[in-house]
């Protein structure tokens, strides 16, 4: 997995140039709607704070800002190059982004390294031009990167990102994509977005090691086909997940997938037990998916580590217990035993048919009886036994459906005490250091924008069912165990 040598490893990288770059030049600019050239000039337009040159030979304005034949006419220095022609150009714009002094590059342009030997040839020639221009770069075949603190984005076709302590590195720029929009969907900003592309001079390494030191960045995503350079990249995450957590999602396991990840961006997938090995040693949290990745951010971003793996779970009905009680089973969690002070507490608050155990089943309690979810969850918190809640339970439901209850007065006071008590809620989570993970027991509640408002705004996560919660929570068991044991 390792193949780049000391001497270019050490090599200086200015990253303000490309992620905060006083002014950016588009080669391959455009007026065409839906082109690359088109998208990237609209994204960087967005931003009053840069300068930015289209640079089109064939036309005399883009987008209403003048345009120029060559890099190399633009008066003034340009810090960034975005490069959008096609792969035989590049070199030639290469050669003469070098003459102007431009001091880093995103080269979007497909047709190198990963359509095989010619294309490697290809790549191999624009590296050394670069590297004797003194020319850092993105790519190639790459969709472009973004940096929500100053306002900038390479990207032609991702919409506008929310800010927040999140970044991402993918070596696929369409899953990178999803990843940001299904983040978005689950109320996760971004501080900085790269798509690696192929990596013929900055690699995923380099990323990570920047956004180690980045103050905007709490959380590292990243979605990884092969590493080039392995050692340094456990190196480098055994120091960062103890104090910014790395989730991964890593493809290529099978043999059709690791083929597919060849021809996409010239990695090597290697060995998935050696992979998977790394990053238990290391703390990287690995995942399966988007929703995973996006499940785990969430919990992460908003709830504490639990002390333990015992899980206490607080439910409406028996069915969702078992169920709830069978995910967490699966993924070797433990659900705790009771306390006999604890099963008092309950007592006192539940009707005499509840389940007398954990799960604790409130037997299909009625909204009227709403009121005893909040005390009984504080007597699960409470108990020393207990590290984490899954709670299933009628909260939150939507305005439209409480009508049907509830008078508009009976409403208004149902609502400003669950409100409350979500509010007490997230201030115990934080005082007693016990994450609660909600499941909506309808699937319909469970993307209601009201409800998920509700819940956002109070910092707990939401989840559709009791597996992806369940999933979350070994992760999170699993990752403080880590930093215990470090």
């Amino acid at each position: 997995m390792d193949s780049l040598s000391d001497t270019r490893r050490s090599r200086h990288i200015n990253w303000q140039y490309l992620f905060a770059p006083h002014s950016v030049a588009v080669i391959g600019a455009s007026n065409t709607p839906g082109s690359w050239g088109y998208g990237i000039m609209r994204h960087l337009l967005a931003s009053a704070k840069k300068k930015i040159y289209p640079v089109n030979p064939t036309t005399p304005e883009v987008l209403g800002i003048a345009a120029y034949g060559s890099v190399v006419d633009i008066p003034g220095s340009i810090d960034l190059a975005v490069i959008a022609v096609s792969a035989p150009r590049v070199p030639m714009v290469m050669r003469e982004c070098a003459q102007k002094g431009v001091k880093a590059a995103v080269v979007v342009s497909g047709g190198f390294a990963e359509t095989g030997e010619q294309g490697g040839k290809l790549e191999a020639e624009v590296v050394k031009i670069a590297r004797q221009g003194g020319i850092r770069f993105i790519g190639p075949n790459t969709m472009g990167h973004a940096d929500t603190s100053s306002q900038l984005s390479t990207l032609a076709w991702t919409w506008e990102m929310p800010p927040g302590p999140v970044a991402l590195i993918s070596q696929s720029g369409n899953y990178g994509h999803r990843i940001i929009h299904q983040g978005m969907i689950s109320g996760i900003g971004f501080s900085k977005f790269v798509c690696t592309g192929n990596e013929a001079d900055l690699h995923l390494e380099d990323y990570l090691e920047y956004l180690a030191q980045d103050e905007n960045t709490r959380i590292i995503t990243a979605y990884i086909e092969g590493l080039r350079e392995g050692r340094r990249f456990f190196q480098l995450a055994k120091e960062i997940t103890l104090s910014k957590p790395i989730i991964a999602i890593k493809a290529g396991a099978t043999k059709a997938s690791a083929k597919a990840a060849r021809s996409h961006t010239a990695t090597l997938a290697g060995s998935d037990a050696i992979y998977a090995a790394a990053f238990r040693q290391s703390g990287v949290l690995r995942v399966d998916d988007d929703d995973e990745l996006c499940d785990v951010v969430t919990a992460l971003l908003y709830q504490p580590l639990p002390r333990g793996n015992r899980i206490g779970i607080l439910t409406i009905g028996g069915g969702l217990g078992v169920v709830a009680a069978e995910a967490c089973e699966k993924e070797g969690l433990e659900i705790a035993p009771l306390a006999p002070a604890t099963l008092k507490k309950l007592d006192a608050c539940l009707p005499p048919r509840w389940s007398h155990g954990n799960p604790v089943d409130m037997a299909g309690i009625s909204m009227a009886e709403n009121p005893v979810i909040f005390p009984s969850l504080w007597a699960l918190m409470e108990d020393e036994t207990v590290d984490a809640v899954l709670l299933q339970a009628p909260v939150g439901a939507n305005t439209d459906r409480l009508a049907t209850m509830f008078d508009s007065e009976e409403l208004r006071a149902f609502r400003q005490a669950e409100e409350s008590s979500l509010s007490l809620l997230r201030q115990r989570v934080r005082q007693q250091e016990k994450p609660v993970l909600m499941v909506k027991p309808a699937v319909e509640f469970a993307t209601d924008p009201e409800v998920a408002s509700l819940f956002s705004r109070e910092e707990i996560p939401v989840y559709p069912s009791p597996r992806r919660a369940a999933r979350v929570l070994n992760h999170l068991a699993w990752y403080r165990r880590y930093l215990d044991n470090s």
